[in-house]
């Protein structure tokens, strides 16, 4: 049976979902593109391509400035590397860009009517992008709600939230053959942890009570999924954690619309990741992994804390795999089911994913 408030089955896959997607949801909004801990120098740079549109962020000097990832000249991409430091330069015949986009350098100069109104009117295609605390959000278009008002009680949420972060320790790309919309529906519930995360999550005591404290604003939400407590199982080699800004007794986990997830153990490691449409069957998820910041005039063991970090990425980066096995699968079988999904009272944070979703393709 097909429930009219739930997204329908053939939205998961084929050429037009991908169309509707980039020119409803991903053109007419703001989305998360980066943290300004992958910028954290002048000419430092990262890529991003939400469907086939490519993005970079540039650090000119501390000011970040979001540009169309196409040389105007012969529409090269001007960085193909996914992040790094370097000229704003397209490499195709080395023609250089400053801070507005405008060409800076270009060889042989003299061979082109630089006198034209066609090179008045040339350059690099700027985008609109906001800071919000450590999370960069870019916008393709200019009309679109200003950020604060978009992101509603999140904003100063996400503030928060960058003040608690110290420095991010790990950053890898994975790549996903499942539509976008799928990785978010998984993360924005807990009743799959039981049978899936037995040694992760589970195993530490998340997940076993019901979701706490939901809140939600215009397509955004967050969650606490409580730990059972178990006085037996404390660890004193950790309780240097016990110093860190950011303390919570439960796992605690945001949902951005469209494509912004946030993480956090207790407060102890933070895991941001930013979910990039490849098609409508593919998607990379982007991840990064941040150490937590302690309070001032506490400086934990680096020996002991190197190695809890080790330990934190191994546990998330196991989590989001053993995940992948299973919404690989489920994006094979959707296209075959004829019905929207059965929900219950712990997935209601898909029920409101899927009202904003079907709100914004209207």
């Amino acid at each position: 049976m097909l429930n009219k408030e739930l997204i329908h089955p053939k939205q998961y896959f084929g050429e037009n979902t991908k169309e509707v997607e980039f020119k409803k949801i991903f053109s007419k909004n703001w989305f998360f593109a980066g943290m300004a801990s992958d910028l954290p120098e002048n000419n430092s740079f990262v890529t991003l391509n939400i469907f086939d549109y490519p993005i970079v962020i540039y650090n000119f000097k501390g000011e970040l400035k979001a540009f169309q990832n196409i040389c105007p000249h012969r529409f090269n991409k001007i960085q193909t590397e996914v992040k790094g430091t370097g000229h704003f330069m397209c490499m195709y015949h080395n023609w250089s860009f400053d801070k507005e986009g405008k060409p800076k350098t270009i060889p042989k100069k003299t061979a082109f009517d630089t006198e034209s109104e066609s090179f008045s009117c040339l350059k690099v295609k700027s985008l609109r992008l906001e800071k919000v605390g450590e999370f960069l959000f870019v916008s393709l278009t200019e009309d679109v709600l200003p950020i604060q008002e978009y992101l509603g009680v999140f904003y100063n949420k996400l503030i928060h939230i960058s003040n608690t972060l110290d420095y991010n320790f790990y950053f890898d790309d994975d790549f996903q053959n499942v539509n976008w919309k799928i990785i978010v529906e998984n993360v924005i519930e807990a009743y799959h942890c039981p049978a899936i995360h037995q040694t992760t999550l589970f195993g530490m005591g998340f997940c076993r009570i019901s979701e706490v404290d939901n809140e939600y604003d215009n397509g955004h939400s967050v969650a606490d999924y409580p730990k059972e407590v178990n006085d037996e199982d404390e660890n004193k080699v950790l309780k240097y954690l016990e110093n860190i800004e950011y303390k919570h007794n439960t796992f605690r986990h945001y949902f951005i619309f469209p494509n912004l997830l946030i993480s956090s153990t207790e407060g102890t490691s933070l895991y941001v990741g930013n979910v990039l449409p490849v098609s409508s069957e593919k998607t990379i998820l982007r991840k990064r992994f941040y150490s937590p910041k302690f309070k001032e005039g506490f400086e934990p063991r680096k020996a002991i804390h190197n190695a809890f970090l080790e330990i934190a990425k191994t546990s998330i980066n196991q989590i989001l795999s053993e995940d992948k096995v299973v919404l690989e699968q489920i994006q094979k079988n959707i296209p075959f089911v004829e019905n929207t999904y059965f929900l219950g009272k712990e997935e209601k944070r898909i029920n409101e994913f899927h009202k904003k979703y079907l709100d914004t393709i209207q």
